[in-house]
Parts: structure tokens; C-alpha cells; sequence
């Protein structure tokens, strides 16, 4: 990612200024997040379909730092509902400041990116984007409803991930199109790449859950796995002829031992159940290289699928 480097300091310099307070505890807690790093995908995907219209990086950046803002403060809401204590190989705010504290820390963050779509969004962006962040609500919530469900359809688990990963991806090349003045045929394809290259992370974000490396991926492994999350390795796992039986008869349990999740690691690496799930990974990426294909030639293209061929490989 070091041909980003630039706009990605540019992104996390306009966050830190945008987000500064008279709080002490805001301030570091979002400071925090910041210098933790992340990939800033969305907020590239947003800048780089903008840059099939007319050009504004003023704009644009002011955007993508919405964008990445508003990310920011799922994920807050996310390490309190799932009591995560490592994020990119930090201190979450929950485990740093307590419950609390970080629901507000993501509130404020989500009031902050608000300021800024208000200043640069159209009222059309405006109203998709609301339509997309109800829409995560809801993907988080049918995954809390879902819990330790054994009988979690493939249908339920992509419904899921679309919600709760994808849309966000497209929204966010939605609007950076959009408000350079891209429409049509363009603005459509850019929608559905961003859509399809979003699925596809998500699948791999749940391979690493399994076997990325901690330091890595910067989380604890297991954590979807301990906490009933069931993702997609798993489902396919409790479909196995030869280890969907005993699968079933150890998350029964719900409260799993070391020994327990150490055999469910053992039956993923054996059933070839990662091989399967990256293959429908990849059948996203091909998704998104066909709507990838009716797009101009350009920098922004090469640049996007730049991050598209990331995606299946990445390791964090």
C-alpha cells in the first residue's frame, strides 16, 4: 500500500484536526485509533471513484475522512458488544476506558463524520448514505440475534456480511463518484465492484479469524468463534459429511475449552473447508473484476485494482 502512503497521512492528519476536543480522554482515545493504523480502505475506494469525474481532492479527502470516521466508530461499538481488548495490536477504548467511556468515544466519532457529510454531501449522498449506515445497524444486529446458531443457512451468512461489511465499501465509492459528477453506467459499476471487493474481504477478515497470525492481523485469534459468531469456514464446517457431526456436539457446549477450540482448528484444516471458503472469496473478486472491466481506463483503475488484488492475499 505504499503508493497510498500520502493520502493515507493526509486522511489521519484531517481526522486528528477534525476530531480534536477539550476532552483529554476523547482526544487520546481517538488518537489511539488513529496511530493504530488500518489499511483506510474505504476512504481510497471513495477518493479513487472520484477520480473517474471531476477531480476536487479538497472535497474528496473531506469525504473519505467521513468515511473513515464513521468506520471507526462501528468498530468502537463493536470491541464493547464483543469485549475485544486487542484492535490493529492495540488497547481497545472498552478494555482501555471501560464500556462507558467508548460507547461515547463512537458516538463522537460518528457525530464528527456527520459534520463533515453535511458540509460536502449532497442531500441524494446524504439520503443513500443514512439508508446504508440503517442498514449496517441491522447487519450488526441479525448477527447478535444469530448467535450460536448451528443451523446458519450460507444465504443468512452472505446477507450478513453484506450488511454488516460490503455496503459500506459501496456507499463509500457511491458518493465519492457521485459527487464528482459520475453517473450512468460508470456510477453503477463502480457501486457493484466496491460491493463484490467488500464481500471478499469480509470472507477472508473470517478466514484470518482462524489462521492470521496475531501479530499480524493485530487481533486476538478465535474471537468470532468464541463469542457464537459462526462465519463461514464454520458453516461449511457444520455441513461436512465426515466432521459436521462432531462439530455440532462440541459448540453445543457454547462455553468452549482451549481443548475445544483447538479441535475445531484441527477439523478447519483437515475438512478443507478454507480452501472451499476462499473460493467463494474469489468468486466475489471475479464479481468485481467483471464490473471493473466496463470501467474507463485510467490511474483511479489501476489504482482500485491494485486494492482488489490485495484483498484474497492479505495476511492482516
Amino acid at each position: 500500500m505504499d503508493r497510498f502512503t500520502g493520502t493515507i497521512e493526509k486522511i489521519n492528519s484531517l481526522m486528528s484536526a477534525h476530531c480534536k476536543s477539550t476532552s483529554l480522554i476523547l482526544d487520546t482515545a481517538v488518537q489511539d485509533l488513529i496511530e493504530g493504523g488500518g489499511k483506510r480502505l474505504r476512504p481510497l475506494v471513495l477518493i479513487l471513484a472520484g477520480r473517474f469525474g471531476e477531480y476536487n481532492e479538497e472535497k474528496l479527502l473531506s469525504m473519505a475522512t467521513g468515511i473513515e470516521l464513521l468506520h471507526m466508530a462501528t468498530l468502537v461499538h463493536d470491541d464493547i458488544i464483543d469485549e475485544a481488548r486487542l484492535r490493529r495490536g492495540r488497547i481497545t477504548a472498552q478494555e482501555k476506558f471501560g464500556n462507558d467511556v467508548a460507547v461515547f468515544v463512537g458516538d463522537y466519532l460518528l457525530t464528527r463524520s456527520y459534520s463533515l457529510f453535511i458540509d460536502n454531501l449532497s442531500q441524494h449522498s446524504l439520503l443513500k448514505l443514512n439508508k446504508v449506515v440503517k442498514m449496517v445497524c441491522i447487519g450488526e444486529i441479525r448477527q447478535y440475534e444469530e448467535k450460536y446458531n448451528l443451523d446458519l443457512s450460507l444465504l443468512d451468512y452472505f446477507k450478513r456480511i453484506r450488511r454488516k461489511t460490503a455496503l459500506l465499501f459501496a456507499i463509500s465509492s457511491y458518493i465519492g463518484a457521485y459527487e464528482a459528477g459520475v453517473r450512468g453506467k460508470n456510477l453503477y459499476h463502480l457501486y457493484k465492484f466496491s460491493l463484490e471487493m467488500g464481500m471478499a474481504f469480509q470472507i477472508q477478515d473470517d478466514l484470518l479469524d482462524f489462521i492470521g497470525k496475531e501479530d499480524r492481523t493485530g487481533k486476538e485469534n478465535n474471537q468470532d468463534l468464541t463469542a457464537g459468531i459462526y462465519t463461514l469456514p464454520l458453516i461449511l464446517l457444520l455441513r461436512n459429511e465426515k466432521y459436521g457431526q462432531k462439530t455440532r456436539e462440541v459448540l453445543e457446549k457454547k462455553d468452549l475449552t482451549i481443548e475445544d477450540i483447538a479441535l475445531i482448528q484441527e477439523m478447519i484444516r483437515e475438512s478443507g473447508v478454507l480452501d472451499l471458503s476462499r473460493g467463494y472469496a474469489e468468486r466475489f473478486v471475479e464479481r468485481a473484476r467483471k464490473n471493473l472491466a466496463f470501467l474507463p481506463d485510467n490511474v483511479a483503475k489501476k489504482d482500485i485494482e491494485f486494492i482488489l488484488n490485495l484483498q484474497v492475499q492479505r495476511q492482516k
